[in-house]
């Protein structure tokens, strides 16, 4: 049992970094830092995609910290 514990509180780790890391993306793709717009050329439907990065990003995080929540109330 401790050792889907551990198991499970890595991958709430990992996965509220991929979180993270989305809505850090969807940030600067927003505000078309680095080109970010231009060099993938997402200009006519950003809006759609950035919507999408959000909603991933934060249920990764939502989801992230209920996997290590859950590995901090089993201690």
């Amino acid at each position: 049992m401790g050792f889907r514990k551990t198991v499970s509180m890595i991958i709430g780790v990992i996965q509220g970094a991929v979180g993270a890391s989305t809505l850090i993306f969807a940030y600067f793709f927003y505000y078309n830092l680095f080109g970010l717009q231009t060099l993938l050329d997402l200009q006519q439907s950003g809006a759609l995609y950035l919507f999408l990065l959000l909603i991933f990003g934060l249920f990764s995080i939502f989801s992230g910290i209920a996997l290590v929540q859950e590995w901090l109330e089993s201690r």
